[in-house]
């Protein structure tokens, strides 16, 4: 596993399918944020932090699957923010399981009889966790879903962003809100901590901030252009899906079309008054297009 050491006693993985993930080694045990999406590196993430201690806790940043698949092969209790909890037990587990067992010829048999250890610990606003001799500080940052959090490891300098960050790959609008996504980035650049693991993509620092803030405004800017030039959402969908294609994708496995497609369909609910924090999908395209 290709751990890189961000600290003393923190550890990423910033180059796996799925979100970024990692762990944080303190005198009483080991404190996981979030778990791979495929069941074959939550497996090889499970040895290596046995070879450092006992895990105690998996903190989950927000309630999409490549973040939570992954807690299942762990046997510890798991804290989110509670919209997170209510998400997971939502989840059509079926069609998870059929997908997840996709990822590779290993994976089925990984996922037989899955259950998802879903967070039974939450928080609304915040929370702070001591652990050993680190203070790990839990905090809401609705952007990129409404239910996203930051965690904060004080002794460390660092900060676990969760996808309000995607440095330098393409970034999920699908369900976020960009007025909140806006000021979570404000929040996030007035915290002490100075490292950033985002959710996608290298470790940063606070001087992205501003690239993905910008990012975020140039979608939002771009689709209310649409609007106010009356294009119906579904053409808004299929006209716009090629133009705003500044960073890649982070899996040469993914569609950038689809992506944009489920960007704009969110913004154009956002911005005529239709939108809902759920999780909007964008329609196939119809047969003429």
């Amino acid at each position: 596993m290709a751990l890189q050491q961000v600290t003393s006693n923190i550890f990423a993985d910033t180059g796996r399918m799925g979100c970024n993930f990692g762990f944080l080694t303190t005198s009483d045990g080991i404190v996981m944020f979030d778990s791979p999406h495929r069941p074959t590196d939550a497996m090889e993430l499970k040895a290596e932090i046995a070879k450092r201690g006992e895990l105690r806790y998996i903190i989950n940043t927000e309630p999409h699957g490549d973040h939570w698949t992954g807690n299942a092969f762990f046997d510890v209790p798991v804290i989110a923010q509670e919209g997170v909890r209510r998400r997971i037990l939502e989840t059509d587990m079926a069609s998870h399981i059929q997908r997840v067992s996709g990822f590779g010829p290993d994976e089925p048999k990984l996922m037989e009889g899955y259950t998802p250890n879903a967070p039974v610990i939450t928080f609304k606003n915040g929370m702070t966790l001591n652990v050993g001799d680190h203070t790990i500080e839990m905090i809401h940052m609705p952007g990129h879903t409404a239910y996203q959090a930051a965690i904060c490891i004080k002794e460390e300098g660092v900060v676990w962003t969760s996808d309000n960050i995607f440095n330098k790959v393409q970034t999920y609008i699908q369900e976020g809100s960009p007025d909140e996504w806006l000021t979570t980035i404000a929040t996030l650049r007035r915290l002490d901590e100075e490292i950033f693991v985002p959710g996608h993509g290298l470790l940063c620092d606070k001087g992205y901030l501003d690239e993905q803030g910008s990012y975020i405004q140039e979608w939002k800017d771009y689709v209310w252009d649409a609007v106010e030039r009356g294009v119906t959402k579904e053409d808004a969908i299929y006209s716009l899906t090629d133009k705003i294609t500044r960073y890649p994708m982070e899996s040469p496995h993914q569609d950038n079309p689809a992506v944009n497609r489920m960007n704009v369909a969110n913004l154009y609910d956002f911005l005529t008054g239709n939108w809902k924090p759920s999780n909007p999908q964008a329609p196939p395209p119809p047969e003429n297009r």
